[in-house]
């Protein structure tokens, strides 16, 4: 994004109508330039109306990620040791976090991003992120007692992230879908995905990737193959894009901080809480092969238990 379309969304956030003229004195740019920024907005579908004589306006308000305000919320629960990266676009937060760790340490390394174009979601399906309207964020930690360990990761941070968002206020019906959907009556709120990288037994990396939808457009929603729901269309509060980024950090951080050695004995038993599966008939499809039964919870591992009858 240049900084011109930068600059204009930064004035049109708040989503009042603003002319030409006013931008172009405060910014100190052309109309042509003007022009051009707005079309690289709309080009992220962003949706930027252009009324005559009058200006332009954005489609509906919205709150552009500040770091300075993430690490001072942060910084009040101790957890500045974590350090933020906020980039505009990006194709992956988690595929460039990998990348990094190849000439850098990125532990405690935390990418967000306001646009992703190539999101990641199990079995090599795309997962579509509304651009400046969702939680993009990816989590570098070392563990340095392999990835033996780490069984049940994925599923700890499932808990961790709905029970963050029960504390925050949102709907108590926001459950989990194993092994890694975050739902709401059976529509997808989010997801998130674990890459690990390191030796079985000895220091390794794992990359938490996660996806969360704040607000979603109609042409949002249509363009996801499954019913699909976001955090506003739930709620009837506004929604501090940048509190909730901090308070998924802060249970994220100390979910790794804590995992090894507290492991996951306390998740499995907290699974029920969330498990909106449970005692109902489930298809998992693993490689080329599929097999069906009745959920029935977690195994130590937090592997699917299935009655397969």
């Amino acid at each position: 994004m240049s900084k011109t379309s930068l600059h204009v969304l930064e004035m049109l956030s708040s989503g009042d109508l603003i002319s030409g003229e006013i931008i172009g004195k405060v910014l100190g740019v052309s109309r042509m330039a003007i022009s051009k920024g707005i079309k690289g907005l709309n080009q992220q579908g962003l949706n930027i109306a252009s009324v005559p004589g009058k200006g332009y306006q954005l489609e509906s308000p919205v709150q552009l990620l500040d770091k300075q305000v993430i690490c001072s919320a942060l910084s009040k629960t101790g957890s500045e040791s974590c350090q933020i990266e906020i980039l505009q676009q990006v194709e992956s937060t988690s595929d460039y976090l990998l990348d990094q760790s190849k000439v850098k340490d990125i532990n405690r390394h935390v990418c967000l991003a306001e646009t992703q174009s190539s999101g990641r979601g199990r079995r090599q399906k795309g997962w579509h992120a509304s651009p400046y309207r969702s939680v993009v964020l990816s989590m570098g930690w070392r563990f340095d007692d392999g990835m033996s360990g780490l069984a049940g990761l994925g599923i700890a941070a499932g808990i961790t992230i709905a029970r963050t968002l029960h504390v925050a206020g949102f709907d108590k019906c926001i459950g989990l879908k194993w092994p890694n959907d975050i739902v709401w009556n059976d529509n997808k709120l989010g997801g998130l995905l674990i890459d690990v990288r390191g030796e079985h037994d000895g220091p390794c990396l794992a990359v938490l990737g996660l996806g969360l939808n704040i607000a979603l457009s109609e042409k949002d929603q249509h363009a996801i193959d499954q019913p699909c729901v976001s955090l506003q269309q739930i709620t009837a509060d506004p929604i501090d894009r940048n509190a909730l980024n901090a308070e998924l950090v802060l249970a994220l951080h100390v979910l790794f901080e804590d995992y090894a050695s507290s492991g996951f004995e306390s998740f499995q038993q907290e699974w029920i809480n969330y498990d909106r599966l449970h005692e109902r008939e489930v298809r998992v499809i693993r490689g080329d092969s599929s097999f069906s039964g009745v959920a029935k919870g977690i195994d130590e591992l937090g592997a699917l238990l299935l009655d397969e009858g």
